[in-house]
């Protein structure tokens, strides 16, 4: 008996061997597209013993004189005793947002790419905002284009300066289209419109993008204008606003869990988050001024942090969202 039940485990363990792998497991086919390149941040440098204006300074430059523009640059806040700082690179590439802005409308909520170099106890460190990461939020078709734009803006990053060179993902982990979890979802499904306009006219445009102005340059509720990107000709305005209080109490919550002896501001990492964007969109048959709901946005940039964290912290991603609405919004006349 007992010889019998031994042959019939080896006859079944040898039908295994044989079966062809794809009734046991998904095929290749059904394999995601993308393996790699699947957090939101990649660190690109670190260790430099430059100080991070001096970096930031070569940084520019190479970018600059291969055809990408540095449309602004700010010190985001750290947290309370942090004597580490970060500075902010926004950057725009006319032919790559054509590129990913020709294969989706929604383009305008993945863009611009943004370059962090802040420090820590090591030296000084440069991340980006991984592109690949973030188109795949938006469309499968921009594998190609994503990784070519992440390969010349690694070599270009790491070719500026003399550091140790490194290629590490950080940050919230994006496998797909679709954000699992507590304020997650697709992307197109939290959207808001914060004013769409009766009417489409030159005059209408250009008392909205007066009034935000004026309202950020008053620095209502604590926010200030970063940066302007205006493609009016192409149908498309970026406006990247933030408020200082709100970036220290990002980093604060984001590295409060990882604070070491030799690391004792992990926060910054995150700081190319900020700033946060408001778009003016009239490729359609009025104007619309958009941005990314902010609990979504929270966890794209910072979902890292854990569900607890945002448990803990419910109601500010809904207060920032009112306080975007109420600042931006341009209370106008409309005919």
């Amino acid at each position: 008996m007992k010889d019998r039940v031994r042959s019939y485990i080896i006859i079944l363990l040898m039908a295994m061997v044989l079966v062809p792998v794809e009734v046991f497991a998904e095929s290749q086919e059904d394999e995601p597209v993308y393996k790699d390149n699947r957090k939101i941040y990649i660190k690109l440098v670190e260790k430099l013993k430059d100080n991070v204006d001096t970096v930031s300074s070569r940084v520019s430059n190479a970018l600059t004189a291969n055809g990408w523009e540095v449309v602004g640059a700010f010190y985001p806040l750290p947290p309370d005793m942090c004597k580490y700082k970060t500075k902010v690179l926004i950057i725009h590439n006319d032919q790559y947002w054509q590129k990913i802005y020709g294969v989706s409308p929604y383009a305008k909520f993945v863009y611009p790419l943004k370059v962090n170099i802040y420090g820590d106890e090591n030296g000084v460190n440069i991340s980006l905002t991984n592109p690949v990461a973030l188109n795949r939020l938006i469309s499968p078709e921009l594998e190609t284009v994503s990784s070519d734009t992440l390969k010349t803006l690694s070599d270009l990053l790491q070719g500026a300066v003399k550091g140790h060179n490194v290629t590490k993902e950080e940050g919230t982990q994006l496998d797909g289209n679709s954000i699992p979890g507590i304020g997650g979802g697709l992307l197109q499904d939290n959207v808001v419109t914060i004013y769409k306009g009766k009417y489409k006219s030159d005059k209408l445009l250009d008392s909205i993008t007066k009034y935000i102005q004026y309202s950020l340059k008053r620095s209502r509720k604590g926010y200030s204008l970063v940066y302007t990107i205006d493609m009016r000709d192409k149908g498309i305005i970026f406006y990247g606003i933030t408020k200082k209080d709100l970036e220290k109490t990002a980093f604060m919550i984001t590295g409060e869990k990882r604070v070491t002896g030799k690391n004792s501001c992990p926060g910054i990492d995150h700081a190319n988050a900020f700033p946060m964007e408001v778009v003016i969109d009239t490729t359609g048959k009025s104007i619309r001024e958009e941005t990314l709901r902010v609990m979504f946005r929270m966890k794209t940039y910072f979902g890292d942090t854990g569900e607890a964290a945002f448990v803990k912290h419910y109601l500010m991603p809904g207060s920032i969202e009112d306080e975007m609405v109420y600042v931006t919004y341009p209370d106008i006349y409309q005919q």
